[in-house]
């Protein structure tokens, strides 16, 4: 059935694809060279499309700050890193996580943590969720069809992911697109099994002074909890086939769900000039109003079909089943106006102000009496002013002061201020970069951080305001695939999750210093790509992290055939060295510190060959190819192993004329 399903997608696309042929050819022709399609990674991967000639134009962009910022953006063209199909590791270098694709994670590098969500319980799961945020809009030619697909593992232990996009234009300034994506893993061990899916219905329009911008989306996310498993000893000290491993858990899941409506429009005025900025030309205006739009809706259930009395520290509700749930509808509406940097004034920088309301509902299990729950609704409501001035035509320097101001509702009294500054020189083969940003902010926690009443963990606080100051600095020579940084953040009254796996808020003050440094080192046809990351916290009670993380990619590129075959074989090692890596709480869906022994210590290694034939590229991975050689200490959290060695094949394919 899977199969007939994907089959029948795949077919979807290209019957979409062949049927917009006739309509996009009065859109103006051009080509997809460089200019365009432009390498976005590893100066060292190489270009998948193997020829230039191809009788298509295609433009992609993002969008920012509630509409109001427009990155021109590259469509990934790459074959390198194509092997690496884990949205975790795609995200940051080191991950603790419960050992199967699409299962909850947090970083081991703190620059790299997700924090802050609105809704705490995607705040482990952000990667593999699909949000308006990360939407690409497309301006194209002729019709732009990706399709991604992998598959690894037998029938009752498979592992399959696949991410389809379509794009097309129905005229030549209205685009509409899809965008899908799946993630489907039995995992290796017993009741680990994950699967998510998310859907993008996306659309853009631009003509002269008038823009507008509109997506509709879906996440679905359910996780099957095992507790991880009852003895380490068991993957430390024999050779049990994975399945045949006892677990903690049976028939207890995590289901969550998330729908989002945006619509953005903006409006010019003024008259219109060219401004050239990262090397794009772009039509600008003096003034341009934007009015931002958006809907979300947040689901989570925690399911138990057997309550395990004896994994679980506590049990306040239920003794047989239990379900908890928990459930988030924000409306948000915002109203900005944005001053363009004019390049003919002495005074060329841009200013934006704007003005966001937004109205939240919590529905959750709250108590109404001594030892009486009920599920009830929680309302809550911020007014926020948002100012900035900028700088992005500068030749050498560019520059955005930015800032937020809560002067309304439960957040009232919350800031941020940010800072940052790129200075940029060289010649465009040699160029350099050196990135300057600073960021401070109080923000009030979460409301779900102050109350929350489940069968297993429950909490009412009063918690003070979080109060954060972070300085970083980049230098960055992209011709030599060279970049050396740092930063500092000092945290006040940080909140986490504790050793008793429910909220905990520090009075004392805890400083993260951080450096990191990335390199690539070519010897004729062979690259020896290295990251490292190293991290010092005041205090590792509080803020456990590794010294050190290291991800190594070593392979032999070659073309051949005139440049219509390409292949990369090598390896890749990931690396965290030894430290109280946290413990998974399935009751809260969230990560929670631990003392019961340190973590790490352990290389994974991963061997791939990678080739493009055309615009087909293929993959071919062995997964943990160390797993049963030397110390078999692979657990990411406390109790919980990687996956051992998996055979894993996939390929993308991209269609656009």
């Amino acid at each position: 059935m899977k199969q007939t399903f994907i089959l029948l997608i795949f077919t979807l696309c290209l019957s979409l694809t062949s049927a917009a042929q006739e309509d996009t050819r009065d859109l103006g022709r051009g080509k997809v060279g460089e200019s365009e399609l432009k390498r976005d990674g590893e100066n060292s991967e190489m270009d998948s499309l193997g020829y230039n000639n191809v009788d298509s134009h295609i433009k992609t962009w993002r969008l920012s700050d509630y509409g109001t910022r427009k990155y021109i953006l590259n469509v990934d063209t790459l074959l390198g890193n194509i092997h690496n199909s884990n949205p975790i590791f795609q995200r940051s270098i080191g991950n603790s996580y419960l050992g199967n694709l699409g299962s909850p994670y947090q970083s081991t590098i703190f620059k790299d943590r997700v924090r802050n969500q609105s809704f705490i319980f995607f705040n482990t799961l952000e990667a593999y969720m699909n949000m308006p945020k990360e939407v690409l809009y497309f301006n194209t030619t002729t019709p732009f069809t990706s399709f991604y697909y992998t598959t690894a593992g037998s029938k009752d232990r498979a592992e399959t992911r696949l991410r389809v996009l379509h794009s097309q234009n129905i005229n030549q300034f209205w685009n509409v697109g899809i965008n899908f994506n799946l993630i489907s893993s039995e995992g290796q061990y017993q009741n680990q099994k994950t699967k998510l899916y998310d859907f993008n219905l996306f659309s853009s329009y631009e003509k002269g002074r008038y823009g507008a911008h509109f997506v509709l989306s879906q996440n679905r996310i359910e996780i099957n909890e095992n507790g991880g498993v009852s003895a380490d000893s068991l993957i430390r000290e024999t050779t049990t086939a994975p399945e045949n491993i006892r677990v903690n858990l049976s028939e207890t899941k995590n289901k969550l769900s998330n729908f989002n409506f945006v619509a953005n429009q903006y409006y010019n005025i003024g008259n219109g000039k060219d401004l050239i900025i990262d090397g794009d030309t772009s039509q600008i205006y003096p003034v341009k109003v934007v009015h931002d739009l958006s809907y979300e809706s947040d689901n989570r259930e925690f399911k138990e079909g057997v309550v395990n009395k004896d994994f679980f520290k506590n049990t306040y509700l239920n003794n047989d089943k239990s379900a908890d749930e928990t459930t988030l509808n924000k409306f948000s509406n915002g109203f900005h106006i944005i001053f363009n940097e004019n390049q003919n004034k002495k005074l060329s920088f841009g200013a934006r102000l704007g003005l966001l309301n937004e109205f939240s509902v919590y529905n959750l299990r709250r108590l109404v009496g001594e030892n009486s729950f009920s599920q009830k609704d929680k309302s809550i409501h911020n007014t926020r002013l948002m100012a900035s001035i900028f700088r992005q035509s500068g030749i050498n320097w560019n520059w955005e002061f930015s800032g937020e101001y809560f002067f309304e509702g439960y957040n009232r009294s919350d800031y941020q201020l940010d800072g940052n500054l790129v200075y940029q020189f060289g010649d465009s083969i040699n160029k350099q970069n050196l990135k300057i940003k600073s960021q401070t902010r109080s923000n009030t926690p979460d409301f779900l951080m102050t109350e929350y009443y489940g069968n297993h963990d429950q909490w009412s606080l009063n918690l003070d305001k979080s109060k954060e100051l972070l300085l970083g600095l980049e230098y960055e020579i992209k011709k030599y695939g060279f970049k050396i940084g740092g930063q500092i953040n000092n945290l006040e009254n940080y909140t986490y999750f504790g050793y008793d796996t429910i909220v905990s808020q520090t009075n004392k003050s805890i400083q993260v210093a951080t450096a990191y440094i990335e390199k690539d080192f070519r010897l004729g046809n062979f690259t020896l790509s290295q990251k490292i990351v190293t991290q010092k916290s005041s205090d590792n009670d509080i803020l456990p992290l590794p010294d050190l993380s290291i991800y190594s990619n070593n392979y032999y590129s070659n073309s051949f055939f005139n440049g219509a075959l390409d292949i990369q074989a090598g390896f890749s090692v990931y690396y965290d060295t030894s430290y109280n890596a946290p413990n998974y709480s399935p009751s809260t869906g969230q990560f929670f510190l631990q003392k019961e022994q340190e973590l790490g210590d352990y290389p994974k290694v991963d061997l791939y060959f990678n080739f493009r034939i055309k615009r087909t590229r293929i993959f071919v991975i062995y997964e943990h190819l160390n797993a049963k050689m030397g110390s078999q200490n692979y657990f990411s959290s406390l109790h919980y192993p990687i996956n051992p060695g998996l055979l894993k094949f996939g390929l993308r394919w991209t269609f656009y004329d």
